[in-house]
């Protein structure tokens, strides 16, 4: 799948979060509606939820200078509660801690989603780099982003093998910050060299079994 010499470097796994590690099994798309009515509002702040360290979207709307609408907190309590964990995922962590490599939790997420999601992950993880930690304020695939990670990691970039589902996000992004990467495309009938089809492939690639 990979160079062997750059996987035997590999000391740390960072994972994103959703579509990789949990999924949102009914999503409402809150975000996108408000985002939609900031473009329509006569000068309100286009901002990114994902690089703010506002808490909530309430005070997000108030941020960009529109009116909240309590359809926005609906849909957005409803995604929350349709979070899961996905296959195998726990499984392939506890593989990877007991193999003796540091695990992080590096995404781009608004921080309504923190809280749910280290919730369901925290104890499987060493460290996490999300992009609206008040610290880092940077998304994938930009190089702020993975430098916070490897710093955040104590790692050189070349020990840490960052795994997603976003070519661009994850793996140009991590590639391009000199990390290994591996593209997580579920279910691919006949993967691609730095692809995976499952996360069960991630122990294998380092040859955990």
């Amino acid at each position: 799948m990979h160079d062997p010499d750059h996987r035997a470097a590999v000391r740390a796994v960072a994972f994103d979060c959703f579509g990789t590690l949990l999924r949102i099994t009914e999503p409402t798309n809150p975000w996108r509606s408000l985002l939609a009515e900031v473009r329509r509002h006569p000068g309100a702040q286009a901002l990114d939820p994902r690089r703010e360290p506002i808490l909530t979207i309430e005070e997000f709307a108030a941020a960009c200078g529109v009116p909240f609408r309590a359809q926005w907190r609906v849909d957005l309590d409803r995604e929350i509660a349709s979070i899961e964990v996905m296959p195998d995922a726990l499984a392939v962590l506890s593989a990877l801690r007991a193999g003796g490599f540091r695990l992080a939790l590096a995404s781009n997420l608004a921080p309504s989603y923190v809280g749910p999601a280290l919730a369901l992950l925290g104890e499987f993880i060493d460290t996490d780099c999300l992009s609206c930690d008040p610290d880092i304020r940077a998304v994938k695939p930009t190089a702020a982003f993975f430098t916070a990670l490897h710093g955040k990691m104590a790692l050189p970039a070349a020990e840490i093998l960052m795994v997603g589902d976003s070519l661009a996000s994850d793996v140009q992004g991590a590639r391009a910050a000199g990390m290994s990467a591996l593209h997580l495309v579920p279910g691919a009938a006949a993967p691609s060299p730095g692809q995976v089809r499952c996360l069960a492939d991630v122990t294998r690639f380092l040859n955990l079994n």
